[in-house]
């Protein structure tokens, strides 16, 4: 009999610990929350691109004077931080008569910005052109057919 008391004071026992757990686990509303960081880091980067008018073209030439481009160029940079823009001609991707200047090319073929600088993110920047001569120009340009290749670098500071 004793036995029989321990066998059923233990199911007793047993019994009260599943209804308490299945209680708890009835409960509603009851949630758990936990959090994590998430870490990463993005380095500097630039993106230089042309998005509109990629070609200039000039009236002809008929003396010392100014003459305007056809247009200007729209250039959009793309940066990770502030930057800064430039631009040089690519002579060994120009072509000029022989015995034409360079100097008074890059002297005179004028690349005006409306900005040459800015912040993080995507702007667009407007480059005018013009070309200036002097009578001592024209002296150094012979006649024939120029083609300037003009490179424009963007460089994040």
């Amino acid at each position: 009999m004793r036995m029989l008391k321990v066998v059923g004071m233990a199911m007793l026992v047993a019994a009260m610990v599943v209804g308490v757990a299945a209680v708890s686990f009835a409960a509603t509303g009851v949630s758990s929350a936990v959090s994590v960081n998430a870490s990463f880091s993005i380095p500097s980067w630039i993106s230089l691109s042309v998005v509109g008018n990629g070609n200039v073209n000039f009236a002809s030439i008929t003396g010392p004077g100014t003459y305007n481009g056809s247009n200007s160029t729209q250039l959009r940079v793309l940066s990770t931080a502030n930057w800064s823009i430039s631009s040089s001609i690519l002579w060994t991707s120009s072509t000029m008569p022989a015995g034409a200047s360079q100097a008074t090319v890059e002297k005179d073929l004028q690349r005006t910005f409306d900005k040459t600088s800015g912040t993080y993110g995507a702007q667009n920047v407007n480059v005018s052109y013009k070309l200036g001569l002097t009578a001592d120009d024209m002296g150094t340009l012979p006649q024939g057919d120029y083609s300037v290749v003009v490179q424009y670098t963007a460089t994040t500071n």
